[in-house]
């Protein structure tokens, strides 16, 4: 496997951006909403002595709301916003933002010194995919051999009576030969 290192400089106070921007694929956020949830993660990391469930309490209190509004520069309404969707969006299969604002453990990366190392595998699938359009044409096939096999002939068919009687209908014996274009 073929491989290449992407080195960037980076500092504290956007290697969140930079690591959610990586994720992007798999997070399915906004540029806002990922801003919003990289200060989030960087103040929860500052205030990591506090039990999660505090925690989470404190850095979305009205105070530590109004200073990342004012540091993103994002009216409150709009910031209400986005976090009530990142409460919606999962990650992992799991809730960016659960119920109680407590962040899904799996984006809470925790830089050190040097930095942050990210390592992505791409693995080439072309067989796997080539085999599975197989089987998937030999079950449609199956199951075109089944349809043909219990669908009965089609032949006359009896129109329905009307639904509210004949009473409605207007019989007219035309007669072409008595009509004529002038």
């Amino acid at each position: 496997m073929k491989q290449t290192v992407i080195t960037l400089e980076t500092n504290d106070s956007k290697i969140y951006k930079q690591i959610l921007a990586f994720l992007g694929f798999m997070l399915d956020i906004t540029p806002q909403e990922r801003e919003v949830l990289a200060d989030l993660i960087k103040l929860n990391h500052e205030y990591e002595a506090l039990p999660e469930e505090k925690r989470a309490k404190f850095i979305l209190s009205t105070d530590m709301r109004k200073e990342i509004r004012e540091a993103l520069e994002i009216e409150e309404k709009q910031f209400n916003g986005i976090i009530g969707r990142l409460k919606k969006k999962d990650y992992m299969e799991s809730p960016i933002l659960d119920e109680n604002n407590v962040i899904n453990p799996q984006l809470l990366f925790k830089p050190d010194e040097d930095g942050f190392e990210i390592k992505i595998s791409l693995l080439n699938a072309t067989e796997k995919k080539v085999e599975q359009k197989t089987k998937q044409k030999q079950v449609v096939e199956e199951v075109s051999e089944e349809a043909v096999e219990t669908t009965e002939p089609v032949g006359e068919r009896a129109l329905a009576s009307p639904a509210n009687g004949t009473d409605n209908i207007i019989h007219n014996e035309f007669d072409a030969t008595d009509f004529q274009i002038s």
